[in-house]
């Protein structure tokens, strides 16, 4: 796989932190909430933003059973009366 520079940046960092947090002693280690808030904020510092997923494709529209030429005349055909409304 390949990495932006970006994103093997991010990589680095949260292994680096996640390493630091593993042998920090128990007790002095922040909950693993705490742990993710600090990695998002270094990670919007650093300029992320959140990307929402992407919307779902439409379902494409149901086959005529036309081929070739004839499908061409079909489409063709909606076309044109589309045109004349």
């Amino acid at each position: 796989m390949t990495t932006s520079d970006a994103s093997e940046k991010a990589i680095q960092e949260l292994a680096a932190r996640a390493y630091e947090r593993d042998h920090t002693d128990p007790d002095d280690r922040a909950s693993t909430t705490d742990f993710a808030f600090a990695f998002v904020t270094w990670l919007r510092a650093n300029g992320w933003e959140h990307t929402p997923p992407a919307a779902p494709l439409p379902h494409p529209a149901p086959g005529t059973g036309l081929r070739g030429a004839d499908l061409v005349r079909h489409v063709l055909a909606q076309t044109a009366s589309k045109g004349d409304q």
